[in-house]
Parts: structure tokens; sequence; C-alpha cells
């Protein structure tokens, strides 16, 4: 008995030091896909994260520990917890205060020793800063900046960023340069503390809920102050060099480097062909929306670099960025249009991003899509984080929300799935808890909590299966396409990138997603069908590329929209027949349109008029579609050289012409029923809403019958169809 004591002492001061010793991270190449590493170990990338608002984020209280505990003892070691630089930096301080670090950090590691753990870092400036340094903050073109939008304590850090608030400009150099200061400050201290050594990585986050978009930028438009004026000023001097070259860009006698504004709404708003901006005559909006999109992109490299320069081991950074999906149709004021220099940069090792929250996609039966695109992603090097935040369930629709710690086997399955399709693409996720504000973990139930611990140990013996992709259909989207396209909901822009491709992915056809820059990057080999989803501008080069080396091989080319309408230089129609070798005719786009989709036979209407509207004059073509009222063509198919061209005049919506499309291009249709289905590396996913019998019909050639229960998730192997996890 009077061991005891001593028994006791080494047993936690074994925890202490096991929690002491130091941790490195990187991403590297491992069997075909970026893997993390900690201490040179291959990791499955599944994270436990609490939540950034209050009453569930500082990692030593109560519920946040309990629910830390819960995912350590079914074997999760990676953890991210949130801290800003409000919580540490404080007004007429010298130096930074880190004990809320430390602690923060300890939280974690009292109840999970071996954890390692991410530091999501915001940033941005303390509110204090903000009100002492007014010349530094955002300005908006649509109304005043607010001074009684309150923030922080007793209000959350994030309140009111959607709005116009009292926000330092992402333009601003001081506030780079403090708070740069800063982040230093706190990496030389932090690593020289045992909490520092479990450090593994620091996810940088700055802007609208640490996402790196614009202040305010979903309902108004930044950013007209005078950092913002400054730098687009410096920008233009750096892309133009002389003023002559400035007036002929912008068609302008008096543009001058010194006297450069910011455009107002109206000049942003303004386009002269439908839809489209010109670059002939709207180059200067394009070049503010394009200076803009760098400084967000420049900040978040430049805290990444910081990070890793100044850690005294390797450690990880990361960053939201790269949302495609799900971005309010207001891309080029507050998106992520510079992700490829984003993936290009050394110093940032993982994008990430929520899963998408378009309704159909997130509730029973829905894709759980990521709102990047992942292939491209990891063609750079980079990982990719889902973040699942859907710890609720859903009864009617998307916003009827019902918070519950009460088991549900719907909302199980669909946990499931949020969690296995990250692992088979290649990527990876963290449970980001806003449970423990409500007074309990959303996911603090025996059979949640054993359902993922069987997810994680299935992926775990799988580091070893080399990664192979099993699509045959290439999705290829544009960022760029947003500096040419107004600025504002469109009936094209969500159409496509949420409604039209949740449907595609349900159409039994599995698909790959890569952007337009990275098409010379992709094996085209496997790929039986190329669709090109929003790819309104194309470079000569980039359009030469696809008639050279995609439009061959007896693909089908999909020509979703008008394809590569516009080079950059000017907006033409001859671009876009040149692609699809067919003879298309602009009509009259003022009316609503509505499509009927001839094999098989449906309707499908869009939310407004499109403009421009072309349609397709061809004989030599066979109708896919046509207008409701005039019956003239508006999808066609044409067999060509090398290739089947396909083109829509309007973008295709309906799993069921995706469906008819992807066969007839050869592609392998696993499932008819319009489930969500994917495969990759080996196994097939399978997730419904309302369940039945099913036939999925599998490659090897085998078919498989099975009887769903209603809003199920299965794990099958793809050769065999045998059950991998139910």
């Amino acid at each position: 008995m009077m061991k005891l004591p001593g028994i006791l002492f080494l047993f936690f001061c074994g925890h202490l030091l096991v929690a002491q010793s130091t941790q490195s991270a990187e991403v590297k190449p491992h069997n075909g896909r970026p893997t993390l590493f900690v201490n040179g170990k291959a990791q499955t990338p599944a994270f436990y994260a609490l939540t950034h608002a209050y009453g569930g984020r500082w990692s030593w209280e109560e519920v946040p520990a309990r629910n830390l505990n819960n995912f350590c003892q079914i074997g999760f070691r990676l953890f991210q917890v949130d801290l800003w630089l409000e919580d540490i930096w404080y007004k007429n301080a010298d130096s930074l205060d880190i004990r809320k670090a430390q602690r923060q950090i300890r939280g974690v590691l009292d109840q999970c020793p071996e954890a390692g753990v991410v530091l999501r870092i915001h940033v941005n400036a303390p509110f204090w800063w903000n009100k002492a340094h007014p010349e530094e903050c955002t300005q908006y073109a649509d109304t005043a900046v607010d001074t009684t939008l309150l923030a922080g304590p007793p209000y959350h850090n994030e309140e009111h960023d959607i709005h116009a608030a009292l926000r330092a400009s992402l333009a601003s150099t001081r506030w780079r340069q403090e708070s740069g200061q800063k982040l230093v400050e706190l990496c030389r201290k932090l690593s020289k503390t045992p909490e520092g050594n479990a450090l593994i990585g620091m996810h940088v986050a700055g802007g609208i809920y640490g996402e790196w978009h614009y202040w305010g930028f979903i309902e108004h438009d930044p950013d007209t102050g005078p950092a913002m004026t400054t730098y687009f000023r410096n920008w233009l001097k750096t892309k133009y060099k002389t003023v002559s070259a400035l007036r002929k860009a912008w068609q302008s006698a008096s543009a001058d480097f010194d006297n450069a504004t910011v455009p107002n709404v109206a000049e942003r708003l303004k386009t002269q062909d439908g839809f489209f901006k010109d670059p002939v005559q709207d180059q200067r909006t394009i070049d503010y929306f394009t200076a803009q999109q760098q400084v967000v992109a420049d900040d978040a490299i430049y805290f990444c670099r910081l990070a890793k320069e100044n850690w005294p081991r390797p450690l990880v950074t990361g960053i939201f960025y790269g949302y495609l999906h799900m971005t309010f149709n207001r891309q080029t004021v507050g998106g992520h249009l510079f992700i490829q220099q984003v993936l290009d940069s050394p110093y940032i090792d993982y994008l990430s991003a929520p899963q998408t929250y378009w309704p159909d996609s997130r509730k029973a039966g829905g894709s759980g899509n990521s709102r990047g695109i992942i292939e491209s992603t990891l063609l750079h090097g980079k990982l990719w984080f889902d973040e699942i935040d859907n710890g609720y369930l859903f009864k009617n629709d998307f916003e009827n929300i019902r918070y519950t710690s009460r088991y549900d086997t719907t909302y199980a399955n669909i946990m499931k799935r949020c969690a296995l399709l990250p692992l088979m693409r290649g990527i990876g996720f963290w449970f980001y808890d806003f449970g423990p504000q409500k007074g309990f973990g959303w996911w603090d139930d025996p059979k949640y909590l054993a359902a993922m611990k069987a997810e994680k140990e299935l992926f775990e013996k799988r580091l070893t299966v080399p990664y192979h992709s099993e699509a045959d259909v290439l999705y290829v989207w544009s960022q760029d396409v947003f500096y040419y396209l107004k600025s504002a909901p469109l009936p094209i822009t969500v159409n496509v990138l949420d409604h039209s491709i949740e449907q595609a992915m349900r159409s039994g056809a599995v698909g790959d997603h890569v952007y337009d820059f990275d098409l010379d990057r992709v094996n085209l080999k496997p790929y039986k069908a190329v669709v090109f989803m929003n790819v309104y501008k194309l470079t000569d080069a980039q359009r030469t590329f696809i008639l050279n080396k995609v439009a061959k091989d007896g693909r089908t080319l999909v020509w979703n929209y008008l394809t590569g309408y516009t080079n950059g230089e000017r907006l033409d129609l001859s671009f876009v027949k040149s692609l699809t070798g067919l003879n298309l005719e602009r009509i009259d786009g003022s009316q609503v349109p509505g499509v009927s989709f001839l094999k098989p036979a449906y309707n499908y209407k869009f939310s407004g008029p499109v403009e421009p509207l072309v349609v397709v004059n061809d004989k030599t073509a066979e109708p896919l579609a046509e207008l409701q009222t005039s019956k003239q063509v508006i999808s066609a198919r044409k067999k060509m050289s090398g290739f089947t061209s396909v083109f829509c005049g309007l973008p295709l919506n309906g799993t069921e012409g995706f469906r008819a499309i992807f066969r007839q291009a050869g592609c392998h249709i696993y499932n008819e029923r319009n489930d969500f289905t994917y495969a990759n590396s080996g196994l097939l996913l399978l997730h419904t809403k309302d369940g039945g019998p099913r036939t999925i019909r599998l490659k090897s050639g085998k078919s498989v019958t099975l009887s769903l229960e209603r809003g199920s998730t299965l794990l099958l192997d793809v050769q065999t169809g045998d059950l991998v996890l139910k």
C-alpha cells in the first residue's frame, strides 16, 4: 500500500513525459497521394476539433474536455483547437501573454497525452486595434462602416464578420506587419514550452470566420478604404509599368497611378454582354477584383511562411481556401480565385473547407461533396481537409435544424458518408464540434463513437494501399472565369456549381474534378467523358491544348454552356464554335428558359433569363434537348474526328441526362437509382436516402443485388461487391 503513491507518481509522470516529447509533422507523397506524417509515421488524416464558438472552445472546460477524451478513447490522436490573437495580444502590452495558448494545448494533453495538436490561429487584428486604427480598416462601396456592430466578449469573435463591420483591411500593410510580428513572437515563445512540443501544425485563419473571405462580402462590396486604394495603385504600377499602358488598357485619357480609385458598386455590376464583362471595356473592374484576390492570397501565404520559418521543428501549415461550391455567387468579391498561386506555394501544406452547405448535398442521399476541387489539390502535392460541422439533423429541410444528443440512425449514416468519402478520395477531415456550446458533444454517444472508431481503424489499415482513381468522368472547373462574370447571383452560377453537379454525382458514374489550369498535368487516358462545367474563359493556349490533347481517343467532351466564350482579351462566340465543332446561333435571351430533354424525357427550368443564349443550328448534329417554347435545339451531340462533341446551350440539369450522356460515352454506370455512388482505390461507397432493392453493376462484370435500409451507407469491395463496412 505504501508503494501506491509512487506508482501513481510514475504513472502521471509517464504521461507527462510523453506529452512533453517533441513532435514534428510534414506532408509528403506516400502510396500515390499526399500524406500526413507525424514523427516520420504516416497518419490517417482524421482529427477531432473543438469549436471556435464561446461555450465550447476552451479545452480545459468540462464538456469540451469530456469530448476530447471520448475521441482519444476511440483512437484519435490528432486534434485541433482555436486561438485568436485577440486572446493573447492585449492593448498597451509590449509582448504577448501566451498562457492561454499553453492552457489550450494543455487541455488537450490532459485528456490525451499522446496527442498531436494543430492550433487554428486567427491572425485578424484585435478589436481594440481596429478601433485605434480606423484608417487601416475596410471600407465598403455600398454602405458606411457600422461601428455599432460589436464583437468579442461577451459576443463571439466572428460576430458580424459578414456585415459592414469595423475590420482591419486585408490590404493593410500595418496590420500585416504587426500581426505578423505577433505570430513570430507566438512561435518563438510557444515552441520553448512543454505544450509547444505537442504542436504539429498551425491552421492560419483570417477574414470572415477565419476562412479568408473578404470582410462583408456576401452582402456588401469591400474595399474602398485607404489601405486598399494604396495597394491597388501599387498593384497597377507593377502590372502596367507606364501610365500610357494603363490608359490604353482602361480606355481612359485621364487614368493615372496616383489617382486610380477602387470601382464603385455600379461599375462592379456593369456588364457589356449579358452576364459577361468585356475585357476591352471593363478592364478597370477586372483589375480591381484581381488585385483584391491577390492581396488575400498573399496574406495567407505570408502568415504560413512566418509560421514555418519561425518554428524550430517541421510543422504543417494550412488554410481555409479553394472554395468553389457554395460561395454565395460572390466569388469575385470574397472567393478564392488565386487558387493556382496558393496551390503552388511551398509554405502551405493543406487546404480545407467545411463540406458543402448545399441542402441536397448535405442531407440524406446527398454526396457530402467537398467545396474545393480535390484532384487538383492532390496533383499539387497538397492535402485537403473537409471540415465536418453538420452535427445537426435534417428533419424537413436544410433550415429546420434540431440539435439533439439522441442517437439517430439516418444521421449516423450521414456522418458515415461524411467521413468515408474524404478518406476514400485520399484526403482527410476533422469533426468540428459545435455541440459543447449547447452543453453536450454532437457525437457524445457510444454508437456514434463506435462507428467513428471502426471507420478510422479501417483506413489505418489502408494506409498501405496505393491510391488509384476509379473514375472515367473528368469534371473541369474554372475560378478565373468569375473575373468575367457579373458579381451577383446569376441563374447559371448556383445552378452549375451546386445544383447541377450534385445531380451529376448521383448518376452512377464516378468522376474526378480538376481545374482548367491542371489539364496538362492529368493523365487523360482513363477518362471517357470530360465535362467542362463552368469554363467560360480559356486562353488561346488552353483552347489549343484541348483540341489537340483532350479531344481525341474517342472521348466525349461536354461543353456546359459557353465554354471558352472569352480568352481574357475579348468575348467571341467563334471561340465556342471552334471548340464544339457545331454551328451555333445566338437568340434572344430575355425570357426565362425552360428545357425539354428528349431521351429520357424530362423538363427543367432556370431561375431567370440567361444571356447570352445560344442554340444549335446544325443539321449534322443529334438533338438532345430543346427549348420548351420555341422547340429550338439547345443541346446536341455530334461525332467529330477522334471525339464526340456534346454542346449544352444551357447548363445541363438532371441526373437522368448526365447518366444518358455518360452511358453513350462508354462510362461505367454502377447504379441506376440516383443514389450517391462513388469508387476509389478498390472501395465502393453507396449512400441512399430512400433505400429498397438495388442492383450494383461492378466493372468486373459482376452484379450485386442489395436490399438497402432507408438512409443507409455501405462500403463495398469494388471488385467483388463484398461488404467492407456496414
